[in-house]
């Protein structure tokens, strides 16, 4: 029997790494994963591809061949108008993409092969209309919203069999609403604290569960690495903004740092390549001033902050205040020192 062709794709790309992962590993379940499974990222050697697809399985009844993110299914990038030097780029698309599906088509009926693109692919794109002429699926991870959105996370607390108080649901919902890897870091907390035996309130849940931040907060936080010395008076013009609380900043600057340690682990950076590849870039470029080691420190002082902050030890505006200016001047400081 053929083993499967899978394309899958999806307009939100944690989403589609997530359920890509899961189906990776269910093809692996009855397989030698070490020794059958391999996976090509953005693939542009399509003879290396080739063999590898035509490759025999080694004591297992299949092989399992992944290609992340192939440049040649990419969706154009729609412009307003094209200048004739660039009408013949979707020409070149479309060829690219017809030389994947050659490679694809000539796969051994052994080789079970999933194809994932983490962004939206149209009905009629040379990708989706060439997978289903090889009898292969098509699978489209589309974002859930409205009561989509909300069962969705009923589904992921389900999972893990919490129980919520009243009112966590809706809270999760909002921080869905905004990222849903984000939504995995809440239900990770939630997990950690209920581990020991202790019950979830809804006063915990409250605590926990971070709100989701505005967009303009993480103007803030791009501040603070690219202009350090403007973060001061960036956090002033920000208090008499809507929902921009001491405790939506602390969970934004968190989630920041938790990214920027991931990224500076070459073992940790599975977890954040679901990003989109302009955050990825920013990723660089900041942990390259901070540093792993001074980053860790900063989450440990944050997450002091945070408790003093919750537990009414510290106000938490003016602590956030010193927190953050303690970092501008240690950037600043290191950039006075890299220009001397």
């Amino acid at each position: 029997m053929l083993e499967p062709l899978i394309l899958l794709h999806g307009d939100d790309p944690y989403l589609a790494l997530a359920t890509a992962r899961e189906l990776r590993d269910e093809l692996c379940q009855d397989i030698l994963a070490d020794l059958n499974l391999e996976e090509f990222r953005a693939p542009t050697d399509l003879d290396e591809l080739e063999r590898s697809l035509a490759s025999p399985p080694f004591l297992s009844i299949r092989r399992v061949v992944v290609i992340w993110d192939p440049p040649q299914f990419a969706a154009p990038k729609r412009k307003a108008s094209a200048r004739p030097s660039e009408k013949s780029k979707p020409d070149r698309l479309a060829a690219s993409a017809h030389a994947l599906l050659k490679v694809l088509a000539a796969r051994s009926d052994t080789t079970a092969t999933l194809v994932v693109v983490r962004q939206p692919l149209a009905a009629n794109s040379v990708a989706v209309k060439g997978i289903r002429s090889l009898q292969g699926e098509v699978r489209a991870q589309l974002r859930p919203k409205g009561q989509d959105l909300r069962r969705y996370v009923e589904r992921r607390c389900a999972s893990r069999s919490l129980k919520l108080p009243p009112g966590a649901l809706q809270l999760l919902v909002d921080v869905a609403g905004r990222d849903l890897g984000t939504l995995e870091g809440e239900l990770d907390k939630l997990d950690l604290y209920r581990a020991d035996g202790r019950p979830l309130t809804p006063g915990v849940a409250r605590l926990l569960i971070t709100a989701a931040p505005p967009q303009e907060l993480y103007r803030l936080t791009d501040a603070l690495f690219s202009e350090p010395a403007s973060v001061g008076p960036r956090l002033e013009s920000l208090w008499g903004q809507p929902g921009a609380d001491p405790q939506v900043i602390v969970g934004a600057l968190a989630r920041v740092f938790r990214d920027l340690i991931a990224y500076s682990d070459p073992g940790g950076r599975q977890s954040v390549e679901s990003l989109p590849s302009w955050r990825l870039e920013r990723l660089a470029a900041q942990s390259s001033k901070a540093g792993a080691v001074r980053l860790r420190a900063w989450l440990s002082d944050l997450a002091e902050l945070d408790w003093k902050t919750k537990t009414g030890q510290v106000d938490g505006r003016a602590g956030l205040e010193v927190f953050l200016a303690s970092i501008a001047w240690e950037l600043c400081a290191q950039g006075r020192s890299d220009r001397s």
